[in-house]
């Protein structure tokens, strides 16, 4: 059997079965027949398929016990086929990605009849870009399961502050009005050892969590299906290094919470090495770079600096800009166009390393992240909040809302342009989804 034929085969009976299937189980309902061996090298291309190891499902467990094991490698549909963020802002056809409207993937257009976003999975753009993934032959349900799976900007994120600290709420101080999804990690992870018992939520259905989800339009048999799909996420992210950690070293006590390190922190660019000089040295959890700020791209599992990152700051800085070309990175390597809408630079993802914000730390601190935020007018101009325009029928107060007040609570900045989107003139709208910071 060719290789490729395998691969499209395998592909298509994990995305037909919930997006993963226990190694075994794919071999024997593979119309080929490979053997284990044949089957095994066809896995080895991790741009497809992701191995990990889980406990065994109940059915299984007898046998595997019986053997001395009580895990299973399952295989799970991998792709780096993605959903283009600049379709319907003017993308030009040459993303690579696909052009399909996000709520009809999750389910739900609530404007089917009159979006302008393409629903159709198979449009002439859509099928060149599945054949250059290999995709052409799986149908709607198939590459809704693929994507949903794979593609982090379609579904919402877990909130880790939910899990963390006490109450209905955990440590979470947006509480109700919270985006993301007030639902227990290791859940979603198939790793909570605590079932019923659990503090955090394991319900999707019966919880502000639905709320949340229907308002973005998932469908319901979609949700029925999110902790398998959030599991298979994780265990892509993750790949073949997780092989499963049985929560070893999980522990509910709220010490452990208090002290457990922020990604966010993880990711910021050390102050004090800026300024002075950081004590810690190298044992600092923070990045320590020469600039407030530092451009990366991914290049397998690493990151790799960009040369000019003068030059892509300054583009970012620019809410005109939603993207830029002819970068480079520290080795010499031609990059095609950044989009900042979407942080990638063709299929490779894009990062910006930045200082901690401007509002959260004291007023001395030098070299923090000031973001401002822009509006956009009726001649389609941005304008920044904080600063007055004559139009007397707008009104200065609502204009005049600082960008530092905007960005000291994300919650109550949505809420607010809900707010004001319905005062203003229909024409009107926002740039909301990105932010774009001027260093401090």
């Amino acid at each position: 059997v060719a290789v490729m034929a395998l691969v499209a085969q395998a592909l298509q009976l994990l995305c037909a079965n919930g997006g993963c299937l226990e190694q075994g189980e794919l071999q024997r309902r593979l119309p080929s027949r490979p053997s284990m061996k044949q089957l095994a090298l066809v896995l080895q291309d991790a741009q497809q398929f992701t191995l990990v190891r889980r406990p065994c499902e109940a059915a299984a467990a007898a046998a595997a016990a019986a053997a001395g094991s009580g895990t299973e490698v399952v295989v799970v549909a991998t792709s780096p086929v993605r959903l283009c963020q600049e379709h319907g802002a003017g993308c030009d056809g040459r993303c690579g990605r696909l052009h399909l409207c996000k709520y009809h993937l999750k389910g739900f257009c609530r404007n089917e009849k009159e979006c302008r976003f393409a629903h159709n999975f198979h449009s002439d753009h859509n099928l060149f870009v599945l054949k250059q993934y290999g995709l052409e032959s799986l149908n709607s349900d198939e590459l809704r399961q693929l994507l949903l799976q794979n593609d982090p900007s379609v579904l919402p994120e877990v909130c880790l502050h939910y899990n963390k600290g006490d109450g209905p709420y955990g440590s979470c101080t947006y509480k109700k009005i919270c985006t993301k999804l007030h639902v227990c990690q290791y859940y979603f992870r198939g790793q909570c050892r605590f079932g019923s018992s659990c503090r955090r939520s394991h319900d999707l259905l019966k919880s502000e969590s639905y709320e949340k989800l229907e308002r973005q339009g998932l469908s319901y048999n979609i949700i029925e299906q999110l902790p398998s799909i959030y599991r298979n996420m994780y265990d892509i992210k993750n790949g073949n290094r997780n092989m499963y950690d049985m929560e070893d070293e999980r522990k509910h006590s709220s010490s452990r919470e208090s002290s457990s390190t922020n990604d966010d922190e993880l990711e910021q660019i050390c102050l004090y090495h800026l300024y002075k000089g950081c004590g810690f040295k190298d044992k600092c959890i923070r990045t320590h770079f020469h600039l407030p700020y530092r451009w990366q791209v991914s290049h397998g599992n690493i990151w790799k600096d960009l040369k000019n990152m003068e030059d892509v700051e300054a583009a970012y800085c620019d809410p005109d800009y939603t993207g830029i070309r002819n970068i480079v990175t520290e080795d010499g390597y031609a990059l095609p166009r950044i989009s900042f809408l979407n942080m990638c630079c063709g299929f490779e993802k894009v990062r910006r390393l930045s200082t901690a914000s401007s509002v959260t730390r004291p007023p001395h601190f030098i070299l923090t992240t000031e973001w401002i935020w822009y509006w956009k007018d009726e001649y389609d101009l941005w304008q920044e909040y904080g600063k007055k325009v004559s139009v007397e029928k707008w009104g200065d107060s609502l204009l005049c809302v600082e960008s530092a007040d905007l960005l000291r609570s994300a919650q109550c900045l949505y809420l607010l342009c809900l707010v004001t989107l319905l005062l203003l003139p229909p024409s009107h709208s926002y740039y909301t989804d990105g932010l774009r910071g001027l260093m401090g």
